[in-house]
């Protein structure tokens, strides 16, 4: 199975992450790499005071590993090993092709709300920098020693009907024998709360796109090779992104995937709505580049 790296920065305690690492190893037998990454002083030091700014940081990187190895267990292999480089992102690039990593986990920014996934400028500049899918971890996520998958829930946008996330999505389900949901959010506009436009026209409307999206999926679903039928397809509206997202029921060990853009120079590009989905997801979201499903 493909490569899982848990990527930790210095003094990040790391908890988080490594949860959310370890749940995933577990749940797809796949082989997982802990790396702590240090940073290299650049300029070095005409007056040796490098060595030991070195020498803490990398006493603090081993304590990061030894901490993600109590949260790991021994029932899990792992590998931990630290890096230096110049930057936490070079760090985690250079560990990421090295061991051949199919994905990478993170933490959430130190500002991130509890509960809450928060990209900090690490995870956005390996967004951009990365072709491997990344997973992040909401701030203070935590679960139990035995903790597997219980469910995949891709966020199905409107250019997922034919970039391959759903099938992406379906085989790794079956595959692993985790149960897939598909939802779709209809966020509604701030004017109904207003009284400009009747709710019973917006309900309408609502309606009518909900029931083109489920199509939609049902078709995606139907060229996967999957029967449409049998899949859990949800669509939620509300008002306001934290109100809509939280409409549907969410378990702990719930993983919510959802796809991102590419560019010529960016690895992953998430639209206005994707960014919002991730801002207001109570659960870990698995970020996969669209173009590399094709």
């Amino acid at each position: 199975m493909t490569t899982i790296l848990i990527g930790l920065a210095p003094g990040d305690r790391g908890e988080a992450a490594s949860h959310l690492g370890a749940m995933i190893a577990r749940s797809t037998d796949s082989p997982l790499v802990v790396a702590a990454i240090t940073p290299v002083p650049w300029p070095p030091s005409p007056f040796l005071g490098d060595e030991e700014y070195l020498a803490l940081q990398r006493t603090a990187a081993q304590d990061t590993l030894n901490r993600a190895r109590q949260i790991i267990g021994a029932d899990t292999d792992a590998e931990y090993l630290i890096e230096s480089a110049r930057s936490v992102t070079d760090g985690l690039l250079t560990v990421s092709e090295r061991v051949g990593a199919g994905l990478v986990v993170l933490g959430s920014g130190t500002s991130g709300v509890p509960g809450r996934v928060s990209l900090g400028s690490i995870a956005q500049r390996i967004l951009h920098s990365l072709d491997t899918p990344v997973c992040f971890a909401p701030e203070g996520f935590a679960v139990a020693p035995d903790a597997r998958i219980t469910r995949i829930t891709v966020g199905f946008g409107r250019a997922d009907a034919d970039s391959g996330l759903l099938t992406a999505a379906l085989d790794r389900a079956t595959q692993f024998g985790i149960p897939l949901r598909v939802a779709c959010f209809a966020v509604r506009s701030s004017t109904v709360q207003l009284g400009t436009i009747e709710t019973s026209a917006e309900d309408l409307v609502v309606g009518e796109w909900a029931d083109r999206v489920r199509a939609q999926i049902r078709d995606a679903a139907a060229a996967a090779g999957a029967d449409p039928e049998s899949l859990d397809i949800v669509v939620v509206a509300g008002t306001g992104w934290e109100e809509t997202i939280a409409t549907l029921p969410w378990g702990p060990t719930d993983l919510l995937a959802i796809g991102a853009k590419t560019s010529a120079i960016s690895r992953f590009l998430l639209g206005s709505h994707a960014a919002k989905i991730v801002k207001h997801s109570p659960v870990p979201v698995l970020t996969v580049a669209r173009a590399s499903l094709t």
